[in-house]
């Protein structure tokens, strides 16, 4: 009897034990970035090349303010307006750990040049102004001026294409005969008018000539609200610029819940 104690008091201990949470000791995986800084090269003052050091830092993520990101120790940006920018760098090093560092850069005058670079050409009219307005018939809304779309241009590129349109919710809308104007007369300028004759309400907006992007969020454009839309997205006022030239421009979003959205656009200038 005691040696079958002996056995089962065994089993219990060696239980017991195999049930208690084991912990190992994690060695350090290497320590964080630390002594992060900018420095600025703006021989260039449109064009600054930004650096960035940190000890034990490898990856580096930029916002530089003015709607642009940056990847990289060594980047620039496009700096075309007045403006003090406070740039931000975050440092990435081991195991995830990150160091945040930032730096401000002021900007005194507008580039000469922003006129006649490209996008910013054909948005504005060389910067004196261009008028936008639907590429439709406004007695009848053909053809469709904003018109849904599959969503995955990934695996469908042209799929923004009007000819790809599947059609639209509301064929006439309030602002069919509105328009939108852009130019850089003394700033960056965009008016808004729901019909014609209005007197307009003044806004701004962000022009990512990299990634074709443009923000307009406060007015919006034209039918930004138009029936169907995931009003969630179309309320950033972010939309790719999928054509632009100097009479027509096509913006599109990605709505997000099985369907993207285009709108086109004529110009009158």
């Amino acid at each position: 009897m005691k040696k079958i104690f002996y056995i089962l008091a065994g089993v219990a201990l060696i239980f017991a034990t195999s049930c208690e949470p084991q912990t190992d000791d994690i060695e350090s995986i290497g320590s964080g970035p630390i002594n992060g800084i900018i420095t600025i090269n703006d021989s260039n003052p449109y064009k600054p090349i930004f650096t960035a050091k940190a000890d034990n830092g490898f990856i580096y993520h930029w916002d530089f303010d003015n709607g642009q990101k940056g990847v990289g120790n060594d980047v620039t940006s496009y700096f075309p307006f007045p403006g003090t920018y406070s740039i931000t760098c975050i440092i990435s090093g081991a195991g995830g750990k990150n160091v945040t560092v930032s730096k401000s850069f002021n900007v005194s005058t507008m580039d000469p040049n922003v006129a006649t670079a490209p996008v910013w050409k054909e948005l504005t009219g060389s910067g004196s102004g261009r008028t936008w307005i639907y590429n439709t018939d406004p007695a009848t809304g053909f053809p469709d001026y904003c018109f849904q779309t599959y969503w995955d241009l990934a695996n469908y590129p042209n799929n923004w294409k009007p000819e790809n349109s599947w059609g639209q919710c509301v064929r006439l809308t309030p602002d069919l005969n509105g328009k939108m104007i852009f130019d850089l007369n003394g700033g960056i300028n965009y008016t808004y008018h729901q019909n014609t004759g209005d007197t307009g309400i003044m806004g701004s907006f962000l022009l990512d000539t990299d990634n074709m992007t443009i923000t307009i969020t406060d007015p919006y454009i034209l039918d930004h609200a138009v029936d169907c839309t995931n009003a969630e997205v179309t309320l950033t006022g972010v939309f790719d610029i999928k054509l632009l030239t100097d009479d027509e421009m096509i913006l599109w979003q990605n709505q997000q819940n099985g369907t993207g959205w285009s709108w086109s656009f004529k110009s009158i200038d």
